[in-house]
């Protein structure tokens, strides 16, 4: 059920608003998104404008919200990237809500397109730092993620992804002990297997396409995800959910040439996200991260 619907939060919006903005914001319609987000979202439509609202009623959504705004708001601080202008986040009772700039989306569909989008996502991999991680916490879907700073990238995935997210697959009773220990093989390896990118990237964190906006004219992030850490572990979920046609890699690596070797590292950046869908879903996800673990022993 969409909480945001049936108008119990109105009041509260226009008020928000209204103070943050300076003008006055007097809602005239709601209007249903259809998407598969694990929050309530609706677009609420004002006389002048419109805010997008995003509802979290868990223990952890109003943490979950300041991080996001904060992320947002540190891409416009350092980068020339887009994002949805951070209006507000409010707990109201139980509930969440984060108020942001809506975005007219405009689906991706020709090559032109694409290279925006990939020319986008390289600009933002420009911007590096010396070390891995990032200054606090951050989430990746439910998922709240360790990114204390190492000096290493080899380090950080292992430690702060590899592990951090095995343990959370571990509490919700989906892996077991011999599962973890070719998991900790894997981790004791990686500093053998010559994997330090030659810059540590900003970078998103969950770039698949649904998270790549596409306004018209440029690429917009949102649900962001941020870190400083290898790139290339960006590059392979772009495309984890579903092909992107040739043009988004092309023009990316006019901008940022992608390293090579690429191709043959992909899979165990993927090793992460099966980990995760293995933390949520259980077995059914097993076969594919143990395929591409076993690839690297």
């Amino acid at each position: 059920m969409n909480i945001l619907l049936d108008g119990r939060y109105n009041h509260i919006i226009e008020t928000a608003v209204t103070a943050k903005t300076g003008i006055s914001f007097h809602i005239t319609d709601i209007q249903k998104i259809h998407t598969g987000a694990m929050h309530s979202v609706a677009i609420f439509v004002g006389e002048r404008f419109s805010v997008f609202v995003k509802a979290g009623t868990s223990v952890y959504s109003e943490e979950q919200f300041r991080a996001e705004a904060f992320e947002l708001e540190y891409i416009r601080a350092h980068t020339p990237i887009r994002t949805p202008q951070v209006i507000d986040v409010l707990k109201v009772g139980d509930v969440a809500l984060l108020i942001l700039e809506t975005i007219k989306e405009i689906k991706p569909e020709t090559a032109h397109d694409f290279e925006i989008l990939g020319r986008g996502l390289a600009a933002l991999h420009r911007i590096s730092y010396d070390k891995c991680g990032f200054e606090r916490p951050t989430y990746l879907g439910i998922f709240k993620q360790d990114n204390t700073w190492k000096s290493t990238w080899t380090e950080f995935y292992g430690e702060c992804r590899l592990r951090d997210t095995m343990g959370m697959a571990v509490r919700a009773g989906k892996m077991h002990e011999k599962d973890c220990e070719i998991i900790e093989k894997l981790i004791a390896k990686m500093p053998s297997l010559s994997l330090e990118p030659k810059e540590i990237s900003l970078l998103h964190g969950d770039p698949w396409t649904g998270n790549l906006m596409y306004d018209g004219k440029e690429l917009v992030l949102i649900d962001c995800s941020l870190y400083y850490g290898n790139r290339e572990i960006d590059l392979t979920t772009v495309n984890f959910f579903g092909p992107v046609p040739r043009a988004f890699f092309d023009a990316y690596h006019e901008v940022f040439p992608i390293e090579k070797g690429f191709e043959e590292r992909a899979d165990l950046w993927k090793i992460n996200q099966w980990l995760g869908h293995v933390a949520l879903y259980g077995d059914q996800y097993k076969e594919p991260l143990f395929r591409a673990v076993h690839r690297y022993l």
